[in-house]
Parts: structure tokens; sequence; C-alpha cells
């Protein structure tokens, strides 16, 4: 526009000097009048009014502002645009994530139908994620697909965030519950390893394998009577989440919450239709040291969302948090077990609720998560019969870059009782089952543990990195007395006793771009 004016300006001012030197110049005819000189005054006079307008029509192209659309790569592909008309700015964001994975398992042939090893060439995760802002920074949007080969594509999360001010913030949609684990919370894309421990989940929902009993699973943990027979984790739901960020004590973001009331535990997009009751939950970190190398990745915000495990970014102040999680739900269900084990229909209300606390550090290449949690579960089929069981496990994160941001060692441990102080009928009434054993007895799932020693390197961060480790899986697997085992109608010696150990070796390949 502006270049057009120039173009027409010009043009005018040489049509104008012709002119001029035509009136001027040309020979003076014996028959002229004095009016000619009139018409020229006033062809002069309406020229300086169209040269007036036309810088007029400058000035104000001149202040309006300038239109910006560009695109990049940054962590990812990117479009910044700027409306030149409302001044209003939107950011997107695509990322593609690819984790491919190797994984053999020697298994234990204590247990029945184990008798062959495992290996497998596994595509672990394979997502689509689209964020950005729209109209403006105070919107925040997020959508996340899963793709694997292994599932159905599905909408992991897809949510909208209001956050102008960063004491208070509003997400509504699809999201994780942040109401229990840490370890869930931090991204399967940011794990200083292969994958999380059995503290959440398995990974690859094959372990422990069979025998009577249901495996680790992340999402689809919660059975048909309600019971959760997963790691330490709410895994998401739809919902509203409102969180932020306090300064206090002279330090910035000391005091981090989140306060949320979703559909419940482990939903999908379906409603809710059993019950009228929710699923409240309540997070709080207090960064005791918030302190951060600002040339590192985390910048300044080193436990600004607690999504990231080890200290790639080279911590040069140490860095020292503790976070605090709780949840509650009621729901009604349709099913319970009885003594046997078998499915019943008797629609009746269900209560769930936990705590869990970690503490995170990181120091100059140095990290430690150390988590703990616990929950308990309550059903009441009828009146007359009321059961309440205890489910609690704990972990330990060490990961230290013995070369920055290139070489790191990682030891992990996870402990885990899905079922605390485990009978034979608490097994068949909650749902997790007896486990079958090679010899043809049963036995009672006492506990799980997990060893894990790795090593990662580092191409570009996150964004491309190989890890691999070496784990111990063990289960204890007990016996039964001859009271415990005559309330399911068994005696003594239908039970035997043994522990499990299952070695594993894992290696994978991520590329996030």
């Amino acid at each position: 526009m502006r270049e057009n004016l120039y173009r027409i300006k010009s043009i005018f001012k040489l049509f104008m000097l012709l002119v001029i030197i035509t009136l001027f110049f040309a020979p003076v005819l014996p028959l002229a009048r004095a009016s000619q000189q009139d018409e020229i005054d006033a062809l002069k006079a309406q020229v300086r009014q169209l040269m007036q307008r036309i810088e007029q029509l400058e000035k104000k192209e001149a202040s309006k502002p300038s239109s910006n659309a560009k695109a990049y790569w940054k962590n990812g592909f990117r479009i910044d645009y700027k409306d030149a008309r409302t001044g209003n700015e939107y950011k997107f964001r695509f990322r593609t994530g690819i984790q491919f994975r190797y994984t053999y398992m020697d298994r234990d042939e204590d247990i029945n139908g184990a008798e062959e090893n495992y290996s497998s060439f596994n595509m672990r995760r394979l997502r689509f994620f689209v964020d950005g802002t729209a109209p403006n920074r105070d919107w925040k949007y997020y959508v996340h697909v899963q793709l694997e080969p292994k599932s159905r594509v599905n909408v992991h999360d897809a949510f909208v965030i209001w956050k102008k001010h960063k004491e208070f913030m509003v997400q509504f949609g699809r999201m994780k519950i942040p109401g229990l684990g840490i370890e869930y919370w931090q991204s399967g894309f940011k794990q200083n390893g292969t994958s999380r421990t059995i503290f959440t989940d398995d990974s690859e929902g094959y372990w422990p394998f069979d025998g009577g009993t249901p495996t680790l699973r992340v999402g689809g943990h919660i059975l048909s009577n309600g019971f959760p027979i997963g790691g330490m984790l709410n895994y998401r739901s739809q919902g509203i989440l409102l969180n932020g960020y306090l300064d206090f004590m002279a330090k910035k973001q000391f005091l981090c919450y989140w306060l949320g009331y979703f559909n419940g535990r482990d939903t999908q997009g379906n409603r809710d239709i059993n019950s009228a009751d929710k699923l409240y939950s309540a997070r709080i970190g207090i960064n005791w040291l918030p302190g951060s190398d600002p040339r590192g990745p985390m910048g300044s915000k080193t436990f600004n969302n607690y999504f990231m495990q080890g200290d790639y970014g080279f911590n040069k102040v140490p860095a020292l948090a503790t976070v605090f999680s709780t949840f509650w739900a009621k729901d009604r269900v349709n099913k319970f077990f009885d003594l046997n084990g078998n499915e019943n229909s008797a629609r009746h209300d269900t209560e769930n609720y936990g705590f869990d606390i970690t503490v995170l550090f990181r120091y100059l290449g140095f990290s430690s998560d150390i988590e703990w949690a616990w929950e308990e579960f309550i059903q009441a089929p009828d009146k007359a019969l009321q059961e309440t069981w205890d489910r609690w496990a704990l972990r330990a994160n060490i990961g230290y870059f013995f070369v920055p941001k290139k070489w790191e060692a990682v030891f992990k441990y996870a402990y885990l009782e899905r079922l605390e102080g485990n009978t034979p009928l608490n097994s068949l009434q909650s749902g997790l089952g007896l486990v079958q054993l090679a010899n043809g007895k049963m036995g009672i799932e006492d506990y799980m543990q997990q060893f894990v020693l790795g090593i990662n390197y580092y191409f570009h961060g996150f964004n491309q990195y190989i890890t691999m480790d070496v784990s111990l899986l063990q289960r204890n697997i007990k016996d039964a007395s001859n009271a415990e085992a005559a309330e399911v109608g068994m005696t003594a010696a239908d039970f035997d006793s043994v522990k499990e150990n299952d070695w594993r070796f894992r290696v994978m390949y991520q590329f996030w771009f």
C-alpha cells in the first residue's frame, strides 16, 4: 500500500510539472484572457490539497501495526502470526514423538505358562502434539494424540488454559489428573530412562505375566467393581483445573498449586451416567531452593511444571522441591466379586482416596526423585457387607550426568503392594485374583519390587537420545494359613510360596521433533 502511494505521488508530480511548463512556456495567444491565471491558481490549490491528502494517508498507513507471519523450527514446527487489524497474536506448534524399543525378558518358570521367554520390537510411543496460543498469549491450547500400532487412535489430552495471571490460571478439557503419582505426571518423553517404573505401570502391559493376576496397566486399570490394579496414578479424565505459581519469601514461584474437579479416575470421553459424584484432586509444590542455570534448557523455571526427570539443565544452583498430592473420589458401580472371584451384579457405592509425597532435587547434573504414595478403596455391595483395601508404593530415581548433557547413568528402585495385607479372600473379592504356580498350586501376591541400572546418551537433549537398561523384576508370592484358605473353601496344602525373578534388558531410541 505504501509503495503504491509513493508511485502515484511521483507520477502525479511529473504530470503536474509538465502541465505547468506547458502553461508557462507555450506561445501566448493574442486573445488570452486574464482568467487563465485564476485557473492556474485554482489548479495549484487542488494540487496542494491532493498532496496533503497523500501525506495523511501515508501517516495513517505508517501508524498501523505491521502484519507478521513467520514459519520456523524450534523444538517442533512453528507458525507465528500477528493480525495487523486487531493486534491479536497466534502461535502454533506441531511435534511428532517416536519411541522405538527392543525388549528381552528371561521369565521365571515358577509361574504357570511362563516357560517361554519374551523378545519383541515395540513402537512404545508414536504421538502427535499440537499446542500454541489463540487469539493472544492469554489463551493456550494443547492436543496430544496417540497413534501406536497396538492401540486405536486416541486423544490423550485436549485442553485450553486461560493464563493471563500466573497466580491464577484456569485449565479445562481432558488432561492428566494431578492427584497421586508424580512419576506419571513426568512426561513419557522426558524420562531419563526407557520408561517409568512399576510405581506407575509396567510400560508394555505384559508384567507380571499371566498366572491368574492382571498385568500392570496405565489406562484401563480400573476393574468392573472399581478397584485399581495398576500403579499409583489417577490417569486422565475430563474436568477443570485451577493452578498458579506464587512468589513468596523473596523466591520466585516458591509455591505452586493445582486444584481439580474431574469426572472420575481413568475415565474416557463418555458421560458419567451412574453417579453425579466426581473426583477431587489437589497438589501443592514448594520450591525450597528454586535455583537453576539460566543458560540451561530448563531456564529459570526449574520446577515450574514438574514434567522432566534428570538434570539435563545442569543446574549451577541447587534446586529442591517437595510436592504433596491427594485425591478423593466416589462412584456408583454395577459389579462386585464374591468369595470365589466370580463377578456379580449389584449397584452400590465405592469410595477411593489417597496421598502422595515427592521430593525432587537437581544440582550439577545430579538428580534425585524420592516418592511415596498410599491409597484406600472401599466398596459396599450391601449395607451388611463393606470391604476396605489399602495399597501403597515407593520409588527412588537417581541420575547423574558424568558427561554434562551427553552421558547419564541411572539407578531406579520401586516397590508396590497392590493389596496390602493380602489374603486369598481379599485377592478374590477385590478382583486381583490368585497366582497360578507351575507346580499346580496357588499363591497370594504379596509385593512387587524393581531394580533398574541404565545408561543414556543424549544426541540433542530429549529431542533425540538412546537409552538402555537391565532390570530385575521381583514378585513375592506367599502361601496361606489354614484359616485364610478356609475362607475361600480351600486348604493350606493348596497354596505355596515362591520368589518370582524376571530379568529384562531394554534398549530404546527416542526421536522427538
